[in-house]
């Protein structure tokens, strides 16, 4: 009897400190997800904070290729008309 309760003890602390030590790791993991967790939210704070920026990048540059079509367009006329002008003078 006295073996049998003597390993029952041991037994029961095994488990104990095996539940012990599980209680810490799951501890630890919350800490760990909370951390994580606050990380994220300062990024999507960020990202939050930058989203209109973002949003203006591709306007901006749709402008800049509607700006660089009108320097092409103009080029062409200046060129034309430099070169109108040029036909029609005798030298």
């Amino acid at each position: 009897m006295t073996n049998s309760n003597t390993e029952t003890q041991e037994i029961k602390q095994l488990i104990n400190d095996l539940s012990k030590q599980l209680d810490k790791r799951f501890d630890n993991i919350d800490e760990n997800i909370q951390k994580v967790q606050e990380r994220q939210a300062r990024i999507e704070g960020k990202l939050e904070a930058w989203e209109p920026s973002i949003h203006k990048i591709t306007d901006l540059a749709e402008r800049v290729g509607e700006l660089k079509n009108w320097r092409q367009i103009a080029l062409i006329a200046f060129a034309g008309i430099l070169g109108w002008f040029l036909r029609g003078r005798q030298f």
